[in-house]
């Protein structure tokens, strides 16, 4: 048995080498690229270590076990090996498990190695709290990952009897997980991608021990089918496997099924996204620079639309200074759960049940076309900085479309809410200059109307014309590419004549103006946050009291004062909004992203003992572990406060 295990890792040495040059290439570009001395195990694990799980993680390790899977059987029968593997003095089950034990064998080598070069990295930092080395989470990720290796290997060893159609099979697989993910919440512990998630106890990392316990499983469940079939399959002595009829017409089924599923799964996916409402006929309006399309149900507001897009098209093109204006494809039948508009070069998608008035339809086609001309103007080189002028690309673009289509109450209420926001979560331009990182922690929608501001006090220190100056100076020859944020800020207001500091400057009075004329007693903020999962639902409870801001405002400086001579901000004294609102932050083991679900909530009590009480669906937050988002709206037609990001832990009951 030892030697027919050793005559397989032999006949894996080509795959191993390939992935040990992989291993090496990865850490030859660390040694170039990062100061390894100051690696700690903090800045190690993050991402991979992070609450939920990396889902670029889990393809890799899926693409690794399943080229190594492939390997296997396939060549043995083609080039009609096994014939001599099956004349040795071996059973037939011991040669099966031999080979699939040797590819499991070189994953954990492999995996293994990097472990250990990472904890042997790792130890040359003496730096004493962030370089503290956590043993109980690197062994449970290493022996996690060795045990997810053996599981999509098993699957791996079952698809490739099937060749190429076994792959179709996992895109099929994969296809179900996304289906089930857009219309449960979640796959749960079927999908391969949850078996990665982390939960934590302390310090100590928890495995998703039942589903790596199902997955386990039903893996030995598939390499007894996969047993079955390859040890039924004779050898092709002409290196070519010849299949019966009956199995062609399996695998031409397996393939059909495969491609339709696909084909519905894009159809569903464009359906509810960007694409044309099903069974609705469709109209054609063309004007100098603007086609559009539209739904024949529609005609009052695209003719409203229609009637004032070129004339708002010249006032944005005066504001930006565009002297060419460009030809514009604009889908007016677009449906999206997610936003009012969608730009891409020189079409724009709209979905019209987004508003309900005439105007704001026409504000949202401006806005969009300003992302249109900002794309042309820069030569797309704003797009190339996305990460740090994602706030400015939204600013300029609500800047521009409120100052053509006017809607000032709108606006107003917008910058109301911005402020609040800024002065209580302490927003400073370095978070808005970092997307990625705006969203963890704020508001993704406050790239709009804090972009609006700061655009406000870009035009007010440097001009209305350092709007489309700046579009153009982001794509001048000599503009250097791939600048950090804060240098690609610096230096292109630079180029424009315009001092950064003073627009911060300015920024930041303007932002205190704001916050000092606002009613904060519209404004509750959230306390004595409690969170209970439900033991019979396994749905989760949270509970937050409902209290005034005493920070500052207009309205409580009038607050009563106590016998103490203090003042007192009780709930009383809150303007109770319209709705509440709890939002879930969406799980990174699915495969298919989408919008954090949002779940409305009740007001309890009465008086000044005043707390709402948001009750969350099981699916919606499967693990103990979850990111959330407590916020209100005063009426439907205004953006909802969100209060920053925080992390809640609800213990799973039996």
């Amino acid at each position: 048995m030892m030697g027919l295990m050793l005559k397989e890792i032999r006949q894996l040495r080509p795959i191993a080498y390939l992935w040990l040059a992989v291993l090496a290439l990865g850490y030859t570009m660390q040694f170039f690229t990062e100061r390894i001395d100051e690696e700690t195990f903090s800045s190690w694990c993050q991402g991979y270590c992070d609450y939920s799980s990396n889902t670029a993680v889990v393809v890799f390790s899926v693409l690794l076990a399943m080229v190594t899977a492939y390997s296997l059987f396939p060549r043995e029968y083609d080039d009609a090996t096994i014939d001599f593997l099956r004349a040795l003095p071996v059973s037939r089950p011991a040669l099966f498990i031999a080979k699939v034990a040797a590819g499991w064998l070189l994953l954990c080598v492999v995996t293994t190695l990097s472990y250990v070069i990472d904890a042997m990295l790792l130890a040359t930092n003496p730096e004493s709290i962030g370089g503290i080395f956590y043993t109980q989470v690197w062994f449970t990720l290493l022996w996690r990952d060795c045990l997810f290796a053996f599981i999509v290997l098993s699957h791996g060893v079952l698809l490739s009897w099937f060749r190429t159609l076994g792959l179709v099979i996992y895109a099929i697989y994969l296809l179900i997980l996304m289906w089930a993910e857009n219309t449960l919440g979640s796959a749960g512990n079927w999908s391969i991608f949850s078996l990665l998630s982390n939960e934590y106890e302390g310090s100590a990392l928890i495995a998703n021990y039942r589903g790596l316990a199902m997955q386990t499983g039903f893996a030995l469940f598939l390499l007894l089918v996969a047993y079955r079939l390859w040890n039924r399959t004779e050898s092709s002595s002409a290196g070519v496997k010849h299949s019966t009829r009956g199995m062609r017409l399996v695998n031409g089924l397996f393939g059909l099924t495969g491609f339709i599923l696909l084909g519905l799964m894009l159809a569903y996916r464009i359906g509810i996204g960007t694409g044309t409402a099903e069974g609705q006929p469709l109209k054609v309006i063309a004007t100098d620079h603007y086609r559009f399309v539209y739904n024949a149900e529609n005609e009052d507001v695209v003719q409203y639309i229609v009637e004032h897009a070129e004339a708002d098209l010249q006032s944005l093109a005066t504001i930006l200074g565009v002297t060419v204006l460009p030809s514009i494809r604009v889908d007016l039948s677009a449906s999206s759960d997610h936003a009012a508009g969608l730009a891409k070069w020189k079409k724009i998608q709209m979905d019209l049940e987004s508003f309900s008035d005439n105007i704001s339809q026409r504000r949202v086609l401006s806005h969009e076309t300003a992302h249109v001309l900002q794309a042309i103007e820069s030569d797309r080189a704003l797009a190339d900085n996305y990460s740090a002028a994602k706030f400015f690309i939204e600013g300029m673009a609500q800047y521009t479309s409120f100052q053509v289509v006017p809607e000032n109450e709108r606006r107003r209420s917008n910058w109301e809410l911005a402020s609040v926001s800024w002065q209580r979560q302490k927003i400073r331009f370095d978070d808005l200059i970092d997307s990625a990182g705006f969203a963890e922690q704020f508001d993704a929608e406050l790239h709009y109307s804090l972009g609006d501001l700061w655009t406000k006090a870009l035009v007010d220190t440097c001009g209305l014309s350092s709007l489309g100056d700046f579009l153009r100076a982001t794509g001048r020859p000599e503009a250097k590419r791939d600048l950090p944020a804060t240098i690609f800020w610096r230096d292109t207001t630079r180029a424009i004549d315009c001092d950064l500091d003073t627009v911060n400057v300015t920024w930041r009075k303007q932002m205190e103006g704001l916050y000092a004329e606002v009613d904060v007693r519209r404004y509750p903020v959230f306390s004595d946050i409690v969170i209970q999962r439900e033991p019979g639902t396994r749905q989760t409870r949270i509970s937050a009291r409902l209290s005034a801001d005493s920070s500052s405002g207009s309205a409580l400086r009038q607050a009563a004062t106590d016998q103490q001579g203090k003042q007192a901000f009780p709930a009383s004294t809150v303007e109770l909004p319209e709705r509440f609102i709890v939002r879930i932050g969406a799980l990174s083991t699915q495969v298919s992203s989408g919008v954090d679900p949002v779940f409305r909530g009740q007001v309890r009590g009465e008086g000044d003992d005043l707390r709402v009480e948001f009750l969350v669906p099981a699916h919606a937050i499967p693990g103990s572990r979850f990111r959330y988002q407590l916020g209100y709206s005063h009426s439907i037609d205004t953006r909802y406060y969100y209060e920053a990001w925080r992390r809640g832990t609800a213990p799973l009951v039996n």
